[in-house]
């Protein structure tokens, strides 16, 4: 039967690890389209279900259709042989899709059967989930009572990302030079799965602790992988055919596009401040307020000159009518890319959109 217990959330899966408790959480939601996290969680489950010495059995739901007898069976039907089950759905938005009412996302009879059949839940059932998007919704954290503990991993904002590099490298006992932890910063996504995965790989791979920014550059940006801030430069300095030609990598739309979004809009905003202390102090420009006010000061010499060497050239390209047009193709870009399911008419839009920034940089 099901125990009350506390009901936590967490920011991301290192926040849930490190958190002090008896046991693992019955229940575990993740939410976030990275599946490195997930990975990590998932071993750390079945660690701790190890630990009790007890054989578990393992039965993963991938949302491929059909399963929901199994999945109400594993739940709620006693097992006589393997009474401790580790229940793992992946691809958790296809799964859950047969809980809600096509039309409206709303709960439906097999919801509420669910619901209904929830107190017999035995304590030696764990459910793990990967809710593969950036939020989780309240319907789907509710079908599990009071027993859902969630993690909602999403992109850190800018002023976070070195904090969390700081803390991971010292978790993983890796020392990243000035250099190399900026060149880190620059060029991988800014969430807690991608920072835990490159990490990894560069221990991995190289079997050492110390690492240069040329570490990074062989090892992690490998010339096959999308490059951020190559096509954020490329844009801001209306190098159409070298974007285009970047823009082709792009392999994981959904994934991908968002973050080069989050990147472009970071540009937008630093050269709006760039072009506010410019016009303030065009003989002398105060560079430390300007390095303050974008949140690098801690950057290293070399990668703060580089970055105001870039902003100078770009701003011959904007003006204050131009950057709020493609503020605004950016913002209605991010909404489709979140709510259309059509990946053929969302690569078109994202060609369409972006042909229509290059042309504001003409006039």
């Amino acid at each position: 039967m099901v125990n009350e217990k506390k009901i936590q959330d967490y920011p991301n899966c290192l926040s849930f690890l490190e958190a002090k408790r008896d046991s693992a959480p019955q229940v575990l939601l993740f939410a976030a389209q990275d599946s490195f996290e997930f990975d990590v969680l998932l071993d750390y489950y079945k660690e701790q279900l190890s630990k009790n010495q007890e054989t578990f059995e393992i039965i993963v739901f991938t949302g491929e259709g059909g399963e929901m007898d199994s999945f109400f069976s594993h739940c709620f039907t006693p097992d006589m042989f393997y009474p401790t089950k580790l229940i793992v759905i992946k691809s958790g938005t296809t799964f859950f899709k047969a809980f809600l009412g096509n039309q409206n996302k709303k709960p439906n009879d097999l919801y509420q059967n669910f619901l209904h059949h929830l107190p017999q839940l035995s304590d030696k059932v764990y459910v793990l989930v990967h809710y593969d998007t950036w939020d989780l919704p309240a319907t789907i954290k509710k079908l599990f009572g009071n027993l859902a503990n969630s993690i909602v991993s999403k992109n850190f904002y800018p002023n976070e990302t070195r904090k969390n590099l700081e803390i991971l490298s010292k978790k993983y006992d890796i020392h990243l030079s000035p250099e190399a932890m900026d060149e880190f910063l620059h060029r991988i996504p800014p969430n807690m799965g991608s920072y835990m995965k490159s990490l990894t790989k560069l221990k991995t791979f190289l079997g050492k602790k110390k690492f240069e920014v040329e570490d990074i550059e062989n090892v992690l940006l490998g010339r096959s992988a999308l490059n951020y801030s190559s096509l954020v430069t490329l844009y801001f300095q209306n190098r159409r055919a070298e974007f285009f030609k970047e823009l082709k990598k792009l392999s994981d739309l959904r994934v991908e596009l968002g973050i080069l979004i989050s990147k472009l809009l970071e540009r937008l905003n630093e050269l709006r401040t760039f072009r506010v202390i410019h016009k303030k102090n065009k003989s002398d420009m105060d560079e430390s307020l300007f390095y303050e006010l974008l949140g690098i000061e801690h950057f290293s010499e070399g990668r703060k000159f580089h970055v105001l060497k870039e902003l100078r050239t770009e701003a011959k390209y904007f003006n204050d009518k131009t950057m709020e047009e493609i503020y605004e193709i950016l913002l209605n870009l991010n909404l489709r890319h979140k709510t259309s399911s059509d990946l053929d008419v969302l690569h078109l839009l994202v060609q369409n959109s972006f042909l229509k920034m290059f042309k504001l940089l003409q006039i």
